[in-house]
């Protein structure tokens, strides 16, 4: 049997059938041809794999993993799945996990962090959560030279001072 009429046999297509010879699940043998070898399937062996095929598979959508722990010695084994709640005191998993990520987050920040109310040059985007104000009314008032700010790096900076004093002017 050939290629074409083996993947039809089995019901998949040939590319299929082509990664079950490389997984090693079908053997071929290929034989010369007028231009290029022709692979040529046992038609015995591909009546077992189909059966194989058509075998049900099931596959709970969750696993849940068991740990077994000794409750006291010669008694049954005390069985805990990961989902249910631990023993007072115990750090789970998930606690563990968040733990190694905020530390990752906060080792991975140079600076300080200094809360936006304390700090001396604000960009715009601190400069509307503070005052509330949208970002093009602040760029318009910059643009009118109403409100001073500088471009430093690739962004608006707006002094602490000069944005209080402007808030002042508007009221």
């Amino acid at each position: 049997m050939n290629k074409q009429e083996a993947a039809d046999f089995l019901g998949v297509s040939v590319r299929a059938l082509e990664r079950y010879v490389q997984q090693g699940r079908i053997s071929v043998k290929y034989e010369k041809g007028k231009t290029r070898p022709t692979a040529n399937f046992d038609s015995s062996e591909l009546e077992a794999f189909k059966e194989e095929l058509n075998q049900p598979t099931v596959k709970p959508a969750f696993e849940s993993r068991q740990i077994a722990t000794e409750h006291q010695p010669g008694t049954e084994k005390l069985v805990k799945t990961s989902g249910e709640i631990t023993e007072f005191g115990e750090i789970g998993v998930i606690d563990k996990l968040s733990s190694i990520i905020e530390g990752l987050l906060s080792t991975n920040d140079n600076q300080p962090k200094v809360p936006v109310a304390d700090k001396l040059l604000l960009s715009m985007a601190e400069a509307q959560a503070l005052t509330g104000l949208s970002r093009e009314f602040l760029k318009d008032a910059i643009a009118s030279s109403e409100l001073k700010a500088k471009v430093i790096g690739k962004g608006w900076r707006i002094k602490r001072s000069d944005l209080d004093e402007y808030i002042n002017q508007l009221f």
